[in-house]
């Protein structure tokens, strides 16, 4: 079978795109498979990163002229779009793993969409939030076979939009390659290097806890890519700043098996995305770095939004914040207490195994078979 996999945003490194190369791969053993998108294709660079074999992938860069416009156009998703459909028609199946929502019935082959979250639809003021609008009712939105979300949060707000059937197929985390080893006094956070990410509320927290807390170290660990829009290297400079004087250490494009490796040392994982936003956009859809963290025994210590609720049980395999001072203290309790650090460490491990890779493999599979 040919199966055409659609993700423009492969250059942003981020967990969409690890699901993305992840789907690919698993189909590729018994399929033809091409992955369309916007950005110059490095794949040694992908593998190195991603640690993702891509030796039976084809790549296919799609709409130069389209995916020049400026960030504020709109209607960029549904362009890039129009102009594929001839070349996606020859496949025998497409998959959307960018969050479009726009595919429709003219396009005359069988569809899967798997949503990280319907971002096309943010509530904007003005104009943006009318052309989005009209985008949703003019395209007839979400005419695909299957559609599945990364979470219940997910699901929520496409329910939204929608009467189609949804399903929830949690991201793929290879739990099982994951080992806790010697662990080491390190707390640690994961998450490229964005505005949206709130690094800076974690090292303010760290740097208020840091008296209190004998020996411990914290380290961010993000990708970060220059000239890709969504990174700002003013940002990084502030954070990197904001770090001086404390042990306090950056680990910028780590490699994923060296991240791995990295938690498997370490106590306490930290997640703050969403922190003082009210708007779900801004908050983390799922959390594929969280689940990776807890199998690797690490104690999940996550603000109480997004998808992190999904994840954590709060007080049975971790904690759930809503302001710093909750962020602290947990951490605290964890420090002071290594029986609960083992307790909840033990429940981190068993409750990723519910998102292990296997599970998304055989429900892909599933559905594909399901098509034909």
């Amino acid at each position: 079978m040919n199966i055409a996999i659609y993700h423009p945003t492969l250059n942003i490194f981020g967990g969409g795109e690890r699901v993305a190369l992840t789907m690919a791969n698993l189909l590729s053993g018994k399929h033809n498979v091409t992955i369309f998108t916007t950005a110059n294709v490095d794949k040694k660079k992908m593998e190195d990163f991603f640690k993702i074999r891509l030796d039976n992938i084809n790549f296919v860069l799609l709409g130069r002229v389209v995916s020049k416009l400026p960030s504020l156009a709109s209607v960029k998703p549904v362009l890039l779009l129009k102009s594929s459909y001839r070349k996606l028609e020859k496949y025998d199946l497409v998959i959307d793993t960018c969050t479009n929502g726009w595919f429709d019935k003219k396009l005359k082959t069988k569809t899967i969409c798997y949503i990280h979250y319907p971002f096309f639809y943010r509530k904007k003021k003005g104009i943006k939030s009318l052309m989005n609008k009209l985008m949703i009712q003019a395209e007839n939105a979400f005419q695909y076979d299957k559609i599945f979300c990364n979470s219940n949060f997910t699901k929520n707000a496409v329910s939204k939009m929608t009467n189609k059937k949804l399903a929830v197929l949690y991201p793929p985390v290879e739990v099982e390659r994951i080992k806790p080893k010697t662990k080491l006094n390190r707390i640690v956070t994961i998450g490229r290097f964005t505005y949206d990410k709130k690094h800076e509320i974690m090292i303010d927290t760290f740097k208020d806890l840091y008296s209190e807390v004998d020996g411990y170290t914290f380290h961010i660990i993000g990708a970060f890519q220059e000239n890709i829009g969504i990174y700002k290297r003013e940002y990084l400079d502030m954070l990197v700043e904001k770090a001086k004087g404390y042990p306090i250490y950056f680990h910028i494009n780590m490699p994923h098996d060296e991240v791995l490796k990295f938690l498997e040392e370490s106590k306490i994982y930290w997640h703050a995305r969403g922190y003082g936003e009210t708007d779900p956009d801004e908050m983390e859809n799922f959390g594929i770095s969280t689940v990776e963290a807890m199998a690797a025994g690490c104690v999940p210590v996550v603000i109480n939004k997004g998808g992190q609720p999904e994840i954590v049980d709060h007080k049975k395999n971790g904690f759930l914040w809503n302001k710093p001072e909750e962020l602290i203290k947990y951490t605290q309790d964890l420090i002071k207490n290594e029986k609960l650090m083992k307790k909840l460490s033990i429940s981190a491990i068993k409750k990723s195994r519910k998102y292990d890779y296997r599970i998304f493999e055989k429900r892909i599979k599933e559905a594909i078979r399901s098509l034909f």
